[in-house]
């Protein structure tokens, strides 16, 4: 299995994401739908919050590691290490758009989250999101939200297992609180929220 590396996202990360969206998200979508899907991604975001996104790059040359790896990758999995900025770009594999609010000095948001569809139900997207969850609380975030879709259910279970809870809605769809209108007329949306860990205090 390839090995996995994590980095900072970069503002010429756009336009390899934009086609993984339309290419991965292509089994479940007419390619209209998934075109439609890439514009929720416009460059603004990474030429804004590219210090708070993440990506995964696939480097199928490295070699694979014995045992398990920091983020829990056990034998023949992939396991993660950190890129180093001037390290040689590998195959787009996963991306974690996301960004700290200006707004709400408390609040960390996670907007896109995608993986390659080879390296799904591996703990790919989780590692992303704690990683995520890390930076956030150095940065003094005591919260994580984030928006889905009613109909995205394999979404809301994720969310679930990460910790996520839904914040009361108008009505309830599968025992779920959901937001009527969320994002506009017939745009219903479950408003999840994570509360995060502060790290331990530095003994005296």
């Amino acid at each position: 299995m390839a090995h996995l590396t994590f980095r900072q996202a970069r503002e010429e990360d756009h336009a390899p994401i934009v086609a993984s969206i339309q290419t991965w998200w292509g089994e479940t979508r007419t390619p209209e739908e998934a075109r439609e899907l890439s514009l929720l991604l416009p460059r603004l975001f990474l030429q804004h919050f590219a210090a708070t996104s993440l990506i995964v790059e696939r480097r199928p040359d490295a070699e694979e590691p014995d045992a398990a790896g920091p983020d829990g990758a056990g034998p023949g999995e992939a396991g993660p290490d950190e890129a180093g900025p001037d390290e040689a770009a590998g195959a787009l594999a996963g991306f974690l758009v996301g960004f700290h609010s200006p707004d709400r000095p408390g609040t960390a948001y996670i907007h896109f989250v995608g993986v390659h569809p080879e390296l799904r139900h591996q703990g790919v997207a989780r590692q992303l999101y704690e990683r995520f969850f890390a930076r956030a609380v150095a940065a003094g975030r005591q919260e994580v939200r984030s928006i889905v879709s009613p109909a995205n259910k394999p979404s809301i279970a994720f969310h679930h297992s990460m910790g996520f809870r839904p914040e009361g809605g108008d009505y309830e769809s599968d025992g779920v609180p959901v937001h009527r209108d969320y994002d506009g007329p017939g745009h219903d949306r479950i408003s999840f929220r994570r509360v995060l860990s502060a790290p331990p205090a530095p003994e005296a």
